[in-house]
């Protein structure tokens, strides 16, 4: 009981380290658009974009497959507790679900590319700014919520 308390400690400093982690590339993220967007390289974003999505779908689908996890060290180590806290068959759906909202979304920018005129409009920060604020908190209360529903067994269990 005692090893598996450590090990939800260690899972813990893990996923708190990951946060930190995240949260450095979404700054990283949010000044690199502001650049490039304040730039009018709208549609070189939107192509990086589509093939960055592309990528993760490759990869999260060879994960699928192959059942191998991709990462650092201690991503793989906080996957693979997480696959087996939730089980096989979640774990599967939550993979499919993954790679089908990848797919999904690389096909809905690109129909956008396409069909938009993306160079002709002037866009200021707040076009983005708001949406992708939104999407930080949001990414930053789940990974808080995951953090804290790791509970520690009884030590008398």
């Amino acid at each position: 009981m005692e090893e598996a308390q450590q090990e939800i400690k260690e899972i813990k400093k893990l996923k708190k380290m990951q946060l930190l982690w995240g949260n450095l590339l979404m700054l990283v993220t949010f000044l690199l658009l502001s650049y490039l967007l304040g730039n009018g390289k709208i549609l070189f974003v939107t192509w990086v974009l589509v093939i960055f999505l592309l990528i993760l779908t490759i990869l999260s689908l060879y994960t699928l497959v192959t059942g191998t996890i991709i990462g650092t060290k201690n991503t793989r180590r906080v996957r693979a507790f997480d696959r087996k806290c939730w089980g096989e068959k979640k774990w599967k759906r939550n993979k499919i679900i993954e790679i089908v909202l990848y797919t999904v979304l690389g096909i809905g920018i690109t129909a956008l590319a396409f069909n938009t005129d993306l160079d002709s409009s002037h866009r200021n920060l707040s076009d983005f700014a708001f949406p992708f604020a939104g999407a930080w908190i949001g990414y930053n209360l789940g990974e808080i919520m995951r953090i804290a529903a790791l509970k520690e067994q009884p030590a008398n269990s």
